[in-house]
């Protein structure tokens, strides 16, 4: 098929010996929409012919040279040029001369004399013929290209059952030629039973255009072996002809596919972990710092690592519970499977099922497709649950079924399956008070409670921040270009008096709005510390619950943003959580905007 250039007017061109007839016939073809070419001898026509691809050619036969008819089946052996319409224009009536024009491959005659409206509409009349010969060649390749890269093999029948299509599936599905299969009776491929099927419905029984062939029938391959399939036959009426199309399925094949295509599946979710991973490496500090109580903490890691113990991390926000948690993972022995991630205070609670255990296709409204839930994913590997005193009741119990025998179903499934996951569990709250007060199950504190380590307080391990503000000067200023060598003293001074909330990511924030501040070698001076005394100590205040502490602190960054959440100038920018925590944090805490 001619592939011709995208143009605004069809292309016309036209070869006269004559310059007079040329330019009047070529106003003509001008004025009525078209683009025009002009050419005073065949080798120039050819040359033009190639070189532009015109939507018509009008010729004169009788030309000095290379004569009309020349030129025209020259142009029928370039591939290229051989599907453009080609009209002749000549005085010559003949019909030894029309003949020879549609031998050598015209479409048709205007003889001179000629009236230009009959030119015209000529002209119009075979430029539409040829649009619709393109667009007919175009659906038939697209219908032909859709048959060959169908997965499932299909074959076409006429009234008596033999094969007029084997497509490239089917080829590779009965391991033999298409050239060798057209022509055949389909009976060679079919076991009894199906080709019963195919009879009777052929035979009108039933009724219906289309039938459904499930499981239980089989297909027989060029080499006599057998397979079962599942497949739909259909009649078609076509040129007066009835035509019967049989698509197949090998159900092995399909269930190897299903097996390969969860096998993916893993591996993508695995994927998308291990990536998240490499940017919260990335992101995220190293346990850093010389204190007791870091080392003692890392003491209980580095003995609690190669076992698979449960292990349960207490402390405040900020603290850096996860770095402990990854510390355990990347000392054990599972530290080539994947550590997953859950935060149980982010996730809706229709919807914690769905991440623990995953769901099938339509288990509920907008489940477009199978999950896999963090245990499968974590499968062989960790499984880090953050703030896990925020899991509904309800899913505690379901998490305590799999920590116990290491079985769950996802949702909407029927399959009981296994998992070996080594499960860490982290949280701020006082999970014993919370069983007592009946918030979190007894049971499942139990189940998670067997190696505690609890992660101190920044202000608790004061000789650990010059470490930590030197790594995240080291890290910001890096990052933002910048050449820091000095922080002012009183600075330091404060940076260690204070009583530090947030813990680390407080720290780490403040720091990050230094850097950015800075524009010599000195770090610049923020007010950083807004809560301390003339003594350089916190100003005196009743002792709060952490609920009332973390509900202050809140506020205080809220109002600090004009209670803006989200985005680089939000309050979760500034407490270092992500906008959906702190949204579910507000919520708990009963917070909300001032009207």
């Amino acid at each position: 098929m001619t592939h011709k250039r995208q143009r605004d007017k069809p292309l016309i061109l036209m070869l006269d010996d004559n310059p007079v007839n040329l330019e009047e016939l070529a106003g003509l073809v001008d004025e009525a929409g078209f683009d025009v070419l002009r050419a005073e001898t065949g080798e120039i026509a050819l040359v033009q012919a190639v070189a532009q691809l015109p939507d018509l050619i009008l010729l004169d036969v009788l030309m000095p040279g290379m004569d009309g008819f020349t030129v025209c089946q020259t142009l029928k052996t370039i591939p290229t040029t051989r599907d453009i319409p080609v009209l002749f224009m000549t005085a010559l009536a003949d019909t030894a001369d029309k003949l020879k024009g549609f031998q050598v491959g015209a479409v048709d005659y205007i003889t001179k004399p000629f009236q230009y409206e009959e030119v015209l509409a000529r002209v119009q009349t075979h430029l539409t013929l040829q649009k619709l010969k393109l667009e007919l060649q175009e659906k038939e390749q697209r219908l032909s290209r859709i048959f060959e890269n169908a997965m499932d093999a299909i074959l076409t029948l006429d009234d008596i059952g033999r094969i007029t299509l084997f497509n490239a599936a089917a080829e590779q599905m009965f391991r033999c030629k298409a050239a060798d299969s057209i022509g055949r009776a389909v009976d060679r491929f079919l076991s009894p039973e199906l080709y019963k099927t195919l009879t009777n419905f052929r035979n009108g029984v039933p009724a219906e255009q289309a039938i459904w062939v499930s499981e239980g029938m089989s297909a027989v391959r060029a080499d006599e072996s057998t397979f079962p399939i599942e497949a739909t036959i259909s009649r078609v009426e076509a040129i007066g002809q009835k035509l019967y199309i049989l698509i197949l399925r090998d159900i092995n094949e399909r269930k190897a596919r299903q097996q390969a295509e969860a096998e993916c599946n893993t591996l993508r979710g695995i994927n998308l972990y291990l990536q998240e991973e490499v940017l919260a490496s990335r992101d995220g500090e190293e346990l850093i710092g010389n204190s007791p109580a870091l080392h003692q903490a890392m003491d209980l890691v580095r003995q609690v690592a190669n076992t698979d113990a449960t292990v349960l991390i207490t402390g405040e926000t900020g603290t850096g519970k996860e770095l402990i948690a990854r510390a355990i993972h990347n000392l054990s022995a599972r530290k080539d499977k994947t550590l997953v991630k859950l935060n149980c205070a982010t996730i809706p609670e229709n919807l914690a099922e769905s991440e623990l255990f995953g769901h099938e296709k339509g288990s509920f409204t907008g489940a477009i497709a199978r999950k896999l839930g963090r245990f499968e994913l974590a499968n062989g590997g960790t499984l880090f649950l953050d703030e896990i005193g925020e899991l509904p009741l309800e899913m505690q119990a379901k998490l305590l079924r799999v920590l116990q025998e290491g079985e769950f179903e996802r949702v909407g499934g029927t399959q009981t399956l296994t998992c070996d996951v080594r499960v860490i569990a982290a949280t701020h709250r006082d999970l014993a008070q919370f069983s007592q007060q009946g918030k979190f199950r007894a049971d499942l504190y139990y189940r998670l409670n067997v190696f505690p380590i609890n992660l101190p307080p920044l202000r608790e391990r004061k000789e650990d921040v010059p470490f930590l503000v030197k790594h995240f000067i080291d890290k910001y200023a890096a990052k933002f270009g910048k050449k820091i060598q000095s922080i002012p003293e009183r600075m330091m001074a404060d940076l260690q008096s204070y009583f530090w909330p947030g813990n680390i990511r407080e720290l780490q924030h403040i720091i990050e709005r230094a850097v950015i501040l800075t524009k010599g070698s000195q770090l610049a001076a923020v007010d950083c510390v807004n809560l301390m005394g003339a003594g350089g100590a916190p100003n005196a205040a009743p002792i709060v619950t952490l609920d009332e502490a973390e509900r202050a602190h809140i506020l205080k960054a809220l109002e600090a943003t004009s209670w803006r959440i989200a985005g680089n100038q939000g309050a979760a920018k500034i407490l270092g959580v992500p906008s959906t925590t702190l949204r579910s944090r507000m919520e708990k805490l009963g917070i909300s905007k001032p009207a």
